[in-house]
């Protein structure tokens, strides 16, 4: 696999603004790799050939990769080598899987409230504030959802 200098360029915004998002630089490089790859794909060593990266630090990344169920792999016939391709997810599932997600930190919030006094009411109205749009998003977001796909299938027929 033979990158371009801008396929590089790009690999490396990915990597920044993944790791500026509390991924390690490992991770987010390989996701940026299998991003711009021509093949959407990577074995362990054009991994390790393009992003410079030991061995261990390829082999953690990519496990850790899957054990997050951002990335998987494929084998073809006759070859024993793995080819790493990110995980072709039902996104909408995992979207709404993560406000979920924020829903339950939005019921911690309501137990830390609870609990608060009224010694700095600045502070708890803005504990309220994030709780309630929290709320607000989980029930909006499936909404929206929805109506994206619904105007993606009606784009598809024309």
């Amino acid at each position: 696999m033979q990158l371009t200098d801008k396929q590089r360029e790009i690999i490396e915004i990915i990597g920044v603004f993944q790791e500026q998002n509390g991924l390690q630089p490992a991770l987010g490089r390989i996701l940026g790799l299998l991003m711009v790859a021509d093949l959407a794909e990577a074995t362990f060593d054009e991994i390790v050939e393009n992003l410079s990266l030991s061995k261990s630090a390829v082999s953690s990344a990519l496990t850790l990769l899957q054990t997050q169920n951002k990335i998987e792999y494929t084998t073809k016939p006759g070859e024993r080598k793995r080819y790493f391709r990110l995980k072709r997810s039902n996104w909408e599932k995992e979207l709404k899987k993560g406000i979920n997600s924020g829903l339950q930190f939005s019921e911690i919030l309501d137990k830390v409230l609870a609990i608060r006094n009224d010694q700095n009411p600045d502070f708890n109205r803005h504990l309220e504030n994030i709780r309630d749009f929290m709320t607000f998003l989980q029930k909006e977001i499936p909404i929206l959802i929805d109506k994206y796909l619904e105007q993606q299938k009606n784009d598809h027929r024309k």
